[in-house]
């Protein structure tokens, strides 16, 4: 199956979103744009630690500010249409969904959302085995587990804005379970699937 232009990439933390945004760039010409780089550099400037509260709040804030809960999206679709023929792009591989306005907006340009997940003790164990070095990797499995619930399903009295994980795989088009025992069988899997 070919995956349109413009795809937005969502799943668990450590499930294998980046590695599908990759595959696209690398094999099919698309730009590779992470939302969560974009909060990474934000904090950095801010001083503050890469903790997925700390993203969590500031990525509720920038869409609270707007009044839009696809405003990253939107931002970074609009710069692809103005910029893509000149870069040569050939479609928009989007990470990371973390609210459903986000899904709405990717369908909004005709996109899809894939949904990628996999079993929580492997995620965990991945992410330590990668060493990404990123700060919010170094955590225990216990407060790793309870941060993923939070982002999952927020609770009922959760002001506008926060993130619905549970309401964006909801809403996505394309569920991948990646229980692979590699990276490469990984990659085999989504470039047979995806046709990529």
């Amino acid at each position: 199956m070919k995956l349109p232009e413009i795809v937005g990439i969502s799943g668990s933390n450590g499930a294998g979103k980046d590695e599908l945004g990759r595959l696209l760039a690398e094999r099919c010409g698309y730009h590779f744009h992470s939302v969560s780089d974009l909060l990474r550099a934000e904090l950095t400037r801010q001083g503050k630690p890469h903790t997925r509260e700390n993203m969590a709040t500031l990525s509720k804030k920038w869409r609270n500010e707007s009044g839009d809960d696809g405003i990253m999206f939107t931002k970074a679709i609009k710069e692809y249409l103005e910029e893509k023929d000149q870069k040569g792009y050939k479609g928009l591989a989007l990470v990371n969904m973390r609210h459903p306005g986000e899904v709405k907006t990717i369908h909004s340009y005709g996109g899809i959302a894939v949904w990628v997940d996999a079993d929580q003790r492997v995620r965990y164990d991945r992410i330590q085995a990668a060493n990404r070095g990123r700060h919010e990797d170094n955590i225990s499995f216990e407060a790793f587990q309870a941060d993923e619930a939070r982002e999952m399903h927020p609770p009922a009295d959760a002001p506008q804005g926060a993130l619905h994980m549970a309401a964006v795989k909801e809403l996505a088009d394309i569920h991948i379970e990646n229980d692979f025992p590699s990276v490469d069988a990984y990659r085999d899997y989504l470039i047979k699937e995806f046709e990529l």
